[in-house]
């Protein structure tokens, strides 16, 4: 089905798009569900995120320092965004890397 026009199934990781702004609270990150169906524990590569000092809201994002859980497993609903904020010496480069779809 069509890209981008939540039409898509099955969902892919360039279904996830990630976007981050610098701030004066840090950096903003936005991660947007382009398909229909709901997105859950969504995982993204987030190499160095372990030395984060502030994440908002706190239980948004949970790091084994290579990977990162977002939301805590819980769904991105289709068509919807996630927000979290952090604050880190460095910019994290952030990329989709796994969910599991919900699609009924």
């Amino acid at each position: 089905m069509t890209r981008g026009s939540l039409q898509c199934f099955p969902g892919t990781v360039k279904d996830l798009v990630v976007n981050q702004v610098r701030t004066n609270a840090g950096s903003k990150v936005t991660i947007t569900n382009k398909c229909v169906c709901s997105f859950l524990e969504v995982t993204l590569l987030c190499p160095g995120f372990d030395s984060v000092k502030k994440i908002e809201p706190p239980m948004a994002v949970s790091t084994n320092g290579r990977n990162c859980l977002i939301n805590n497993g819980n769904p991105i609903y289709g068509g919807k965004t996630f927000e979290f904020t952090y604050t880190s010496d460095v910019e994290i480069a952030f990329a989709p890397l796994s969910f599991r779809e919900a699609c009924s």
